[in-house]
């Protein structure tokens, strides 16, 4: 687990012990150390640090239906996160504490190019 901080804003970012990973190539990285570069890199990144803890806080202070938990799905390039092959998939979920990872899945290329190459 490690901590985003914005301003004088702080939430935390853990990957799920249980997470579904994917990969589609030769990334042949173990699980705690994929983990670890997507926790990274929602620290080190500063736009996607400031949206996941501007939205955690949010939900800390909304009342009623707002207070659910948010899906969201970021794709950024692997070199970013210091894998290899090109991109990598994140799903999770931002809620009151944090960032939550449910999923990664680690791609050879771009999804949108993914359909044509076949």
């Amino acid at each position: 687990m490690k901590k985003i901080n914005y301003g004088s804003f702080v939430c935390e970012v853990s990957v799920d012990p249980d997470y579904m990973l994917l990969k589609h190539g030769l990334c042949d990285y173990e699980r705690d150390t994929i983990a670890y570069a997507v926790e990274r890199f929602f620290t080190r990144c500063r736009k996607a640090g400031k949206a996941c803890t501007e939205e955690s806080i949010q939900i800390r202070v909304a009342k009623g239906k707002a207070k659910r938990k948010h899906a969201f799905m970021y794709l950024a390039p692997a070199i970013l996160m210091e894998l290899p092959e090109g991109w990598v998939r994140v799903w999770g979920e931002v809620n009151a504490a944090g960032v939550e990872i449910n999923k990664i899945e680690i791609l050879r290329e771009h999804p949108c190019f993914a359909e044509y190459a076949a």
